[in-house]
């Protein structure tokens, strides 16, 4: 799911509006996805966590609405099977909402509403272990709209609309459900009703419409695992119309669900899905509900929602399109198991939707990486692993989940180069243990580290758990001969939870005439020097001119060399430590005899150590006993009658 933020204020605004541009959008970027453990295996630990009660094998969901009236009448049957012996079995479902009955084998049972938006149905016998077993709910009342609006009655240009949306914590709302995922439903038919003139949208292949003299009954069916929060319905006087996909081998149909005052702009803006579903299937595999459908239905919530196989959405923005079927892949195929991990459904999808400009729209592509590194730095804390999974807000943090969960995986990306990077995520989608069910962190982790073979402990660390950033400042020269000296220097902006990031940093050294390189310095520690042969002079130096990496606040400082004059004293010269603490040693090899002051710069240009020396033919090797002085990059500068050179040297 995608939240646009300010696209509540435009929602009588036609879908020609400003906002189905193909532009990088700055979204905050909120997103629900209910997240459990691995299923049926492990513990759930998020709020409103299951406890393995039962695995939900099949639903039949039958409801009854009309989008002019708030209202909701169901019937729900489940067929489940015990994971232990159960008396009782409880589901949730808002207070707000009234029981008719509970039937299970032909006959009513009891139940209690203990408060807490809890049902609890009582067996009349012990249910063994692993015995299928089915029971069947009746309901009806007035929803409540918690979240992001999981039952909303609104309408377009005059007409009555009725549309769901149950991320975070909203299922429960307007049916009886196991709200948390620890469990995806196997296999799904559900049956809308609703007065005449109406068209229902929702999840999977659309079996059949009935029409009655008053009603229409709309019947989905899919036999795809459905996670809770994935299953949808919107109701109005839709138009329809299909678009094909065609595969090696397998032909997607598209089915668009939109209102009919934007029937015209949307059949020409929804076929960018196209190219965008191909992309993704020629780097992650076919698209994963091939055998049913893709679709979108549009409504009036301020942005995108995901649900399996039928799209959400306010417009047919590039972005928001590519956002919302990139989940298809990451998010409804393999759905993250915790609210922890929430970056594994969302990260992805807004990386994803940057993937399309990329590839598909490279004008696009620079702006998106800016728009993304603009929301991370924008403040100095906040960790891409979710610290508080009762907060709603912090779960879908545009900022952190969102941008900071995308470029994590840009920077990984960097790191791991192209090739085993799409390819660990492959082995991701394709793992039998995780497609169509859960995952977390460690789970891509592992399969980044078995294509890379690289052990990634340490950046998962520092960039999933750790929190800030890294900004550089590098301080470089370059001698008479081309050869380039640069010294690099990092701060974090929270030291408290990482002091240091050890990343591969591109530098590019470029000048006016057109010439440049890129050096990748492996950045290892604070001060670190490194020197370059280049075949130009440079002018200009540039940290992450592409944006592979999390970065800000990055200062470049090209210290002071008029190079060698004809007369010129030195051969060579060099410094040690570098960095150094109290002292430095300078070695230096003098074509005669003669007088030279040495001084320390400062990076704002004070001088800070000052000394004047007597070279002598050959190799000088001489103590600067410089003091204490503050951590940080300074310039050893050298003069001589006519000439000047000069070295970055940290102090540490």
């Amino acid at each position: 799911m995608k939240f646009l933020p300010f696209l509540p204020l435009l929602l009588w605004l036609p879908a020609a509006s400003a906002q189905t541009g193909t532009s990088p959008t700055d979204p905050l970027e909120l997103e629900q996805k209910s997240c459990s453990h691995a299923r049926r295996t492990l513990a759930v630990q998020d709020r409103n966590g299951g406890d393995g009660q039962v695995d939900i094998q099949y639903g039949r969901f039958r409801w009854s609405v009309d989008p002019a009236v708030r209202f909701i009448t169901g019937a729900v049957l489940y067929q489940f099977a015990p994971q232990k012996q159960l008396d009782t079995w409880t589901l949730d479902l808002s207070d707000s909402l009234s029981i008719n009955t509970v039937v299970w084998h032909g006959q009513p049972i009891t139940y209690t509403r203990p408060g807490g938006h809890r049902l609890v149905l009582q067996f009349p016998q012990t249910r063994p272990v692993g015995v299928p077993d089915s029971v069947e709910i009746y309901y009806q009342g007035v929803p409540p709209s918690s979240g992001f609006g999981s039952f909303i009655v609104s309408e377009h240009g005059g007409t009555p609309l009725l549309w769901t949306l149950s991320e975070p914590f909203g299922a429960r709302d307007w049916f009886p459900c196991h709200q948390y995922l620890d469990d995806k439903i196997d296999s799904c038919d559900i049956y809308i009703t609703a007065p005449l003139g109406n068209r229902a949208a929702s999840n999977g292949v659309l079996v059949e419409e009935t029409t009655s003299s008053t009603e229409t009954t709309a019947h989905w069916r899919t036999r795809y695992p459905t996670a809770t929060y994935l299953l949808c319905m919107s109701v109005t006087n839709y138009a329809v119309y299909e678009e094909e996909v065609a595969f090696a081998g397998t032909l997607t149909k598209i089915v668009n669900y939109v209102f009919p005052e934007n029937l015209a702009q949307a059949k020409t803006e929804t076929p960018v899905v196209g190219g965008q579903m191909l992309l993704f299937d020629t780097l992650f595999g076919v698209y994963p509900f091939h055998e049913e459908k893709y679709g979108h239905a549009q409504f009036r919530w301020g942005g995108g929602m995901e649900h399996q196989t039928i799209t959400f959405v306010i417009n047919f923005n590039f972005e928001l399109l590519a956002h919302e079927l990139a989940h298809h892949w990451f998010g409804d195929k393999v759905t993250c198991g915790s609210w922890e991990d929430i970056w594994l459904n969302e990260g992805f999808a807004t990386y994803l939707a940057g993937l399309c400009y990329e590839h598909l729209q490279p004008q696009g592509w620079l702006p998106y990486r800016q728009i993304r590194l603009n929301s991370v730095v924008s403040q100095p804390g906040g960790s891409v692993k979710v610290s508080d999974t009762t907060s709603v807000g912090r779960i879908f943090s545009g900022r952190l989940s969102y941008s900071k969960g995308a470029l994590v995986l840009h920077q990984l990306r960097w790191l791991l180069g192209d090739a085993a990077f799409f390819a660990g995520l492959y082995a991701y989608l394709h793992d039998p243990a995780l497609a169509y069910h859960y995952a977390r962190t460690p789970d891509l982790q592992r399969h980044l580290e078995q294509a890379s073979g690289r052990d990634l402990d340490d950046y998962f660390a520092r960039w999933y758990s750790g929190e800030g950033y890294p900004s550089y400042t590098a301080v470089w020269s370059q001698n008479y001969k081309n050869e380039v000296s640069i010294v690099l220097d990092q701060t974090t902006s929270m030291p408290s939870s990482i002091s240091f990031f050890p990343l591969p940093v591109p530098v590019r050294l470029f000048n006016a005439a057109g010439q440049d390189t890129v050096l990748v310095l492996d950045n290892t520690f604070a001060g670190q020097s490194f020197t370059a042969q280049l075949n130009f002079k440079a002018d200009s130096l540039a940290i992450d001119p592409e944006l592979w990496l999390i970065s800000a606040n990055n200062i470049v400082t090209k210290t002071t060399h008029n190079g060698e004059l004809p007369n010129a004293i030195l051969d060579a010269w060099q410094v040690s430590p570098n960095p150094g603490h109290d002292r430095f040693v300078l070695t230096c090899d003098a074509r005669q005899a003669a007088p030279v002051q040495a001084a320390l710069v400062s990076a704002d240009g004070k001088t800070v150590f000052n000394r004047s020396l007597s070279l002598v033919p050959g190799l000088n090797s001489v103590a600067l006993e410089i003091g204490s002085l503050p951590a940080g990059i300074y310039s050893l500068v050298l003069r001589g009658e006519g000439w000047q050179v000069a070295k970055a040297v940290a102090v540490e």
